[in-house]
């Protein structure tokens, strides 16, 4: 092995170790959001309908979903992810095969063990970042600078510690990408593509798709890039046959799912209601906003979420900056742009352009606002990381390029890691459901003498799993304490219905008698039932507002 390939490989390892120790900081003690819950209770063949409703439940039977039951097979993860969710089942399937490793039948699903896949896999992806580099422009250098960028990635470590589906997914997007790159390539070369290749592109499409539906946007993207060089940029080649062979597999393995969108699209859970946007004629910039703080945030991201606001202009400030250090990188570096990586340069730019074209069109033309989330800019991720490395790797290696820009480029992957370092003690990225901060303002106030409820509004498995986080990390607190009692209340439509139902089960309960509202939304009017607000326990965290009511004794 020569040198050069030795230090190659030994930096690749640096950045796969250091992504790794990144992403397993923390991995467990970080609080558990509603679309976690979802994943577990599904992955371990379990549903939320077996919860009761309208009536109390102990601690208890709340966690019970989260329990490995030993007897409960794969077809259950499906039968359940289909009738009460809206997603595809391969990676709840692959988790319900992987905590079997840490927990015994019976016993609380592994939080840490849960979370390690989707970690392991965003490890993974910082070789396989390297190998799009290295495949799409043929430079090693350009690989190194993807691998390094992605292991030091703020929005890549806080994807790869969610017990989420996103991290899998990127993976069949950079192979789908590599793919793409690899037949172009051979149009440009008038040779034609083996069927293996065929069938192996058509494989890792339908798998993206039975991974994420969103990974049909990827498709649509590809699908863009491709016309525009079969139309106006590459000659005829033999190798269109196989691209076309590739589409319509691709195609028919992606029409599998359309029955479950059918579903998804006429569902009246509310489960994915909050993405429909409103006015796009009054909103007009916020989604191109949130685009650009999105693509900055890959990158490098300080506190902002829930901070004083010297501290967040401060943080704000300094994001800025970086942009514009890393603007200036890509001016600098597009003086240097070799001829043969026109190629997959304008692969790369056209994927990301065309994603960023569909996601605002369904955002403003059917006004499903997919920029309202971060963890949806998944879909061109990676694109961005290959993107940026293609310029860094220039400025890095030009010798005409002054020494103050290779310090620039050692700024931009330092503030890398100190915005990873953020993420993973939750003061960027934050978890969007702070548990924790709830159970800890209830947890003084449980007492072996006088009993706790808390209640809440139910629409669907989302606030199951909100209330199932508070009853986790009151678990933690408080093993053996006096544990609260809860309550989700039907909405079914009407505001009135859960007020009536709580006064009810109010009326059943001794007194004295502390009571927690959490994000209970209809109007409450409790003093009919003798309860009154305690004004100090009133506040709202991410993902909660909550206060506790004191139910006196009759007189």
């Amino acid at each position: 092995m020569n040198r050069n390939l030795k230090v190659h490989s030994f930096l690749l390892v640096f950045w796969i170790t250091t992504g790794l120790i990144l992403r397993l900081i923390h991995l467990g003690s970080k609080p558990i959001w509603s679309d976690e819950f979802a994943t577990l209770v599904f992955s371990l063949g379990h549903g939320f309908r077996g919860i009761p409703l309208d009536q109390l439940i102990e601690l208890e039977t709340l966690l019970t979903p989260l329990r490995l039951d030993s007897g409960i097979h794969l077809r259950a993860v499906s039968e359940h992810l289909f009738t009460e969710s809206n997603h595809p089942p391969v990676y709840f399937m692959l988790t319900h095969l992987w905590v079997k490793l840490f927990s015994n039948s019976g016993e609380f699903v592994s939080i840490w063990g849960a979370r390690s896949l989707s970690t392991i896999l965003g490890t993974v992806s910082i070789p396989m970042m390297f190998g799009l580099g290295w495949i799409g422009f043929y430079s090693l250098t350009v690989g190194q600078f993807a691998a390094a960028l992605m292991a030091v990635s703020p929005f890549g470590v806080y994807l790869a510690q969610e017990a989420r589906h996103y991290t899998l997914a990127m993976l069949l997007i950079m192979a789908s990408l590599m793919c793409l790159m690899i037949a172009l390539r051979e149009v440009q070369q008038q040779k034609s593509l083996p069927s293996w290749f065929v069938l192996l592109w058509i494989g890792i499409n339908t798998l993206g798709i039975a991974v994420h539906f969103f990974f049909g946007v990827v498709l649509g993207a590809i699908g863009l890039v491709t016309l525009w060089f079969w139309l106006l940029k590459l000659p005829r080649s033999p190798a269109w046959l196989g691209i076309c062979q590739a589409a319509v597999g691709s195609m028919i393995g992606g029409l599998i799912w359309l029955p479950i969108l059918f579903k998804i699209s006429s569902s009246d859970d509310g489960l994915i209601s909050w993405i429909f946007y409103g006015e796009p004629s009054q909103d007009f910039i916020e989604p191109l906003l949130r685009i650009f703080v999105w693509i900055v945030t890959m990158v490098v991201i300080f506190p902002v979420e829930n901070q004083s606001l010297g501290l967040t202009l401060f943080s704000a400030t300094g994001m800025l900056s970086l942009f514009g250090i890393g603007i200036y990188l890509i001016v600098q570096g597009q003086k240097y742009i070799p001829h043969f990586w026109d190629l997959p340069r304008q692969i790369l730019i056209g994927t990301l352009l065309s994603i960023l074209v569909i996601f605002l069109i369904t955002t403003y033309g059917f006004r499903i606002d997919l920029t309202l989330a971060s963890r949806y800019q998944f879909t061109y991720f990676p694109v961005v990381i290959s993107l940026f490395s293609v310029y860094l790797s220039l400025v890095w290696q030009s010798p005409k390029n002054p020494q103050h820009l290779r310090k620039l480029v050692g700024l931009i992957l330092i503030a890398g890691l100190f915005s990873s370092l953020m993420v993973i003690n939750n003061l960027a990225y934050q978890k969007p459901d702070r548990s924790d901060l709830v159970a800890g303002a209830i947890a003084p106030t449980l007492s072996v003498t006088t009993p706790s409820l808390i209640a809440t509004v139910y629409k669907n498995h989302e606030q199951i799993g909100e209330m199932m986080g508070i009853a986790w990390e009151l678990k933690q607190l408080e093993p053996t304490r006096n544990q609260p009692q809860f309550l989700l209340a039907q909405k079914s439509g009407d505001p009135s219905i859960p007020v009536r139902t709580l006064n009810q089960v109010l009326s059943t309960i001794s007194r004295p008698l502390n009571l927690w509202t959490v994000n209970f939304s209809a109007p409450q009017e409790l003093e009919g039932q003798n309860c009154f607000q305690d004004e100090g326990s009133k506040s709202r965290v991410s993902g909660y507002y909550f206060r506790m009511y004191q139910c006196l004794p009759d007189n």
